[in-house]
């Protein structure tokens, strides 16, 4: 009797020691992320971002009652997400569920928020219907109100567009960055960019008529003509200063008919601290291709195609299309570093100053013109002390406030004026992601950049990609895309079959040896 006791008693303490332990482990959320560059993990900014919160953010998720089973991960995501941000916060992050009582009331809070409805071809019934959704959050902030519509595959991306949304209703979370437009800025269609910079940054306008005071950095957009020498010396001091500046200048322009060089007192200024640009244009066998008539393409080899490198202001994006890219070589002094973030392929070649020859040739057929160049720097960074542009003019006399030496800095230079253009083809729509990326180098934000960039990179499995990394001419390209695809489904096909077949004969072969040993024993 006293044994069975004992026994029982063993078993309750053990089961009772199970149910303690489980009922721990479930006030805990464990998710391990083993995706590349921990792509679903709470970065180090959006954690900042939390903490630096003043009053308390509420998240409404607002979701039609049945979402389509292609966003079922998506809204398990979302949730996970939402967790963690609420987590990171202490208390000043919260959310839940919009609870509108029909569908009617539930269109109506879309409408006012600015939500998006989705439209879904589903099978249903025996037949295929369309079906409108809405899945969205709603950001509330001290009085101010934002939306953010949630669309499929938008995983990979979310935690940045979720963190940019808190830090546009934050203000006070990120950078205060000046930005220096030029009037030929505005010729162009820049939304996507400003949009992105404005929910990136403090963003004001700086003309440079006086010094950058209270700035964390500047980005200066580049010019196609002088600017005055006040607005020179305030750049250089500003430099001199420490001050962090990302560069977009290239020594080309166009009036829509023909190119013309640049030779203005901004070159001249990148030039004395390192930046030589090149007079050519670079042009790229990796480059921009349009489809005209039935099949038929034309290639744009001056609008060179571009995948970043190993360093973190380009590491994992791809299709960085530049438009009339001037070259960038180093020509300062031995102490100061150069390093190149941003390179053409290796078969990239030259349209040669100042004639500028464009022949229709050249889009028509790759092998017309020469790509024996070799890859070419189109961005860079400069790493070291760099003496003032003004050190022997009157402002050095006359400035009692004068610098003639900068302290140890870095500053970046896009070879390409033009980066910030919106672009006509989705591809490229994360192009100029690398000068955010640049300004949150300088502004040692490299968590900002890991969780803009991980979504940029195109899948190992692309063709052009491969091509690229294998240093593949493109030639007929559609043709040469379909060998390599065709190569790779009869490897898929036929290897895994053989391998059976070589092991199968490789465990007969050894079978028949071991009867072989067994019966000269006998």
């Amino acid at each position: 009797m006293k044994k069975t006791f004992g026994i029982m008693s063993s078993l309750s303490i053990k089961i009772g020691i199970v149910i303690v332990l489980l009922l721990v482990v479930g006030f805990f959320s464990l998710r391990i992320d083993f995706s590349k560059d921990k792509a679903y993990s709470l970065s180090r900014v959006s954690k900042e971002a939390m903490r630096a919160l003043e009053d308390v953010m509420v998240v409404k998720i607002v979701s039609s009652p049945s979402l389509p089973a292609s966003m079922n991960t998506l809204e398990r995501y979302t949730n996970d997400l939402l967790r963690e941000y609420a987590s990171a916060s202490r208390g000043k992050f919260r959310y839940e569920y919009a609870k509108p009582r029909s569908r009617d009331e539930l269109y109506q809070l879309a409408q006012n928020s600015g939500l998006s409805r989705i439209r879904f071809q589903i099978f249903e019934n025996d037949q295929m219907i369309t079906k409108e959704v809405i899945f969205g959050l709603i950001f509330e902030y001290k009085g101010e109100e934002q939306s953010m519509t949630l669309i499929p595959q938008m995983e990979p991306r979310l935690e940045y567009e979720l963190t940019l949304q808190v830090q546009a209703l934050a203000a006070h979370t990120v950078p205060r960055v000046a930005v220096f437009r030029d009037s030929s800025y505005y010729d162009f269609k820049v939304e996507t960019f400003e949009h992105a910079l404005f929910s990136n940054y403090h963003v004001y306008d700086a003309n440079l008529s006086e010094p950058l005071i209270y700035t964390d950095a500047l980005l200066f957009t580049g010019t196609a003509r002088d600017i005055s020498e006040n607005q020179l010396y305030n750049l250089d001091q500003y430099i001199m200063q420490g001050g962090k500046v990302v560069f977009l200048q290239d020594k080309v322009d166009t009036d829509g008919s023909q190119l013309f060089s640049l030779d203005t007192n901004v070159i001249k200024l990148l030039a004395h601290y390192g930046f030589e640009l090149s007079d050519d244009v670079v042009l790229d066998t990796h480059c921009d291709i349009r489809q005209y008539g039935l099949g038929d393409v034309l290639y744009y080899p001056m609008y060179p195609v571009l995948r970043g490198s190993s360093h973190p202001i380009t590491r994992n994006m791809d299709n960085i299309v530049m438009y009339l890219a001037s070259g960038i070589s180093f020509g300062g002094k031995s102490d100061i570093n150069f390093e190149p973030i941003l390179q053409s392929s290796a078969q990239s070649g030259w349209m040669k100053a100042p004639e500028f020859e464009i022949k229709k040739e050249l889009f028509q057929d790759l092998g017309y013109q020469d790509f024996t160049a070799g890859p070419i720097t189109t961005a860079a960074i400069l790493n070291g002390s760099f003496d003032s542009y003004f050190a022997k003019s009157r402002f050095a006399e006359t400035d009692s406030n004068f610098v003639a030496t900068s302290p140890q800095q870095k500053m970046v230079l896009f070879g390409d004026k033009e980066l910030v253009i919106d672009s006509d083809k989705p591809i490229y729509d994360g192009r100029s992601n690398v000068v955010l990326n640049a300004l949150d180098y300088l502004l040692g934000r490299d968590s900002m950049i890991r969780v803009r960039s991980h979504h940029l990179s195109t899948s190992l499995l692309s063709v052009p990609r491969f091509m690229q990394r294998l240093g593949i001419a493109w030639g007929d390209m559609e043709k040469i895309e379909n060998k390599i695809k065709i190569a790779v489904k009869v490897i898929a096909i036929v290897l895994p079959p053989l391998i059976l077949i070589v092991i199968g004969l490789l465990l007969a072969l050894k079978r028949k040896l071991k009867q072989k040993g067994y019966h000269e024993n006998n």
